[in-house]
């Protein structure tokens, strides 16, 4: 997803915007670094007056909530404040504090686990999650090699276990109209494609069905199914509802979750129109068990029918052991640059989990970033905590917050890996509005994207008086989005090139 939690509805509204951002071609990196000239009282003085020239007399902020700190990396010293103290709808800059946190309480080299289990002579297979959200169809592929290697032809049964983390599927203040988006997935222990479908769907003539597809048939089925079928089917199922409209009306194709499991394709496509392609969120233990399954098959081993007898034996041994790749690797591409979501979520409970040895869940992550953010001088009481990736209605933080969490990082022994794991404005990732101006390749930092919110905090590399962290937050803003990418892109150039 672009820049954070974006809806699906809005994203297409700045598309064009993105595309000419994603075109534009990448300027080198400058890494922000300590030294150069200090800051004088003058100085810090004369950027005041200009950025609250900027911010105060600009159509993009009209009736905005929006709160700026800036700091001196290397002194602390404040540079700019305006509302640095607010409370502000963080989006995706909240993926901030879950990835600091697990650097430090789960290391850079934690990895995720997914195992294969066997029960009763080999009678009975499980696949059993660790929340490991970078697990693929290759990996169960190369799980079923594995075992049909060691002598398994007809397991009795083959069942999935996601009970490292509690089967709550998504948290507190995510809204009805994200369910079954690619950007909002069912958060399990055992995710599989990151839970996602990728769909195919073509006009017909006009007034008539559209045709949906997958090249995932072995292991979904596309179906005009009731909405009963879902759940006491053994696999995902998603109903495709989708119209053909009348040549050149407006493109409406979506997914809606209702009631009983089912993603619902809805909406139209005009007739003459080129195929669409959308991810669909479905439900990650059927479809996780779902490609076990064929995995299997693929490789030999064919699920006997159940037997009435079960044969008795040893408890579970585990005959397939999978890890992720460790944090210090996911960091960056699969988490903060991407912005992904699902990854947020299953790292806060995997916090969780490693709390006690116990089921991960919501509260328990959160319960160890409060801990976190108390120990590096943040006062849990400034914050308002429900999710790991922040697209929840009821996150909340302050500029200064988000300050501090990146003065700690950088002060800290993972220094190299949180710049090294962050988007970079013009140069890696997409930070909007940077590309061509003087901040471009100087501003390393996550940005936070939803409906009425924007956001991001880092640091940047100025041409003269080294590093400064900052975090610039919106909410409550309805204007034209260009317009306040150029405003930030404005604000963070001048403190680039100040002095210069």
């Amino acid at each position: 997803m672009i820049a954070g939690c974006l809806r699906a509805g809005p994203a297409l509204v700045f598309a064009p915007l993105i595309v000419a951002l994603l075109a534009a071609a990448p300027v080198p990196a400058v890494t922000p670094a300590l030294g150069g000239t200090p800051w004088t009282a003058d100085a810090i003085a004369k950027l005041d007056l200009d950025l609250d020239a900027m911010l105060g007399s600009s159509p993009a902020l009209r009736g905005a909530h929006f709160g700026v700190l800036a700091i001196d990396t290397a002194s602390g010293n404040i540079l700019y404040a305006h509302a640095a103290d607010d409370e502000f709808q963080p989006a995706s800059t909240l993926k901030l504090l879950v990835g600091s946190t697990a650097l430090e309480r789960l290391g850079p080299d934690h990895s995720f686990t997914t195992d294969v289990l066997e029960f009763q002579y080999g009678s009975r297979l499980r696949l059993v999650g660790g929340g490991d959200p970078t697990l693929t169809d290759a990996d169960l592929d190369e799980a079923a090699r594995s075992l049909y290697g060691d002598g398994y032809l007809h397991p009795q049964n083959v069942d999935v276990d996601a009970s490292h983390f509690d089967s709550v599927p998504y948290p507190n203040g995510w809204t009805w109209d994200d369910f079954g988006q690619d950007y909002a997935p069912v958060v399990s222990a055992l995710p599989y494609e990151e839970d996602l479908v990728h769909i195919h769907v073509e006009p017909g003539a006009a007034g008539q069905p559209a045709t949906a597809s997958t090249a995932d048939a072995a292991v979904l089925e596309v179906a005009g199914a009731a909405q009963g079928a879902c759940g006491a089917s053994d696999q995902p199922l998603i109903v495709p509802r989708v119209m053909t409209g009348a040549a050149h009306s407006d493109d409406t194709v979506d997914v809606a979750h209702l009631e009983g499991a089912c993603p619902v394709l809805v909406g139209s496509i005009p007739q003459g129109a080129p195929a669409d392609d959308i991810d669909v969120s479905v439900d990650p233990l059927r479809y996780a068990r779902a490609a076990f399954v064929r995995a299997l098959r693929n490789a030999g081993i064919v699920p006997a029918p159940p037997r009435s007898m079960m044969l008795s034996g040893p408890g579970p041994q585990v005959k397939w052991h999978h890890n992720s790749p460790p944090l210090s690797d996911l960091l960056g591409p699969r988490f903060w640059i991407p912005s992904d979501n699902l990854f947020g979520e299953v790292l806060l409970k995997e916090l969780g989990y490693a709390s006690d040895g116990a089921t991960g869940t919501t509260a328990k992550g959160i319960a160890v970033e409060k801990t976190w953010l108390q120990s590096i001088g943040v006062d849990p009481a400034t914050v308002t905590l429900a999710d790991g990736c922040g697209m929840s209605q009821y996150d909340r933080i302050t500029p200064r917050d988000l300050v501090a969490i990146l003065q700690h990082d950088w002060n800290g022994p993972n220094h190299q890996l949180v710049l090294d794991s962050l988007p970079i404005g013009g140069s890696r990732g997409t930070i909007e509005g940077v590309a061509g101006t003087p901040a471009a390749g100087r501003v390393f930092a996550k940005t936070g994207s939803m409906m009425h919110v924007r956001g991001l905090a880092g640091y940047l590399a100025t041409l003269q008086h080294g590093a400064v962290t900052f975090a610039f937050n919106v909410d409550d803003w309805n204007g034209e989005y260009p317009a306040l990418a150029a405003l930030r892109a404005q604000v963070l150039s001048r403190i680039v090139t100040d002095g210069s």
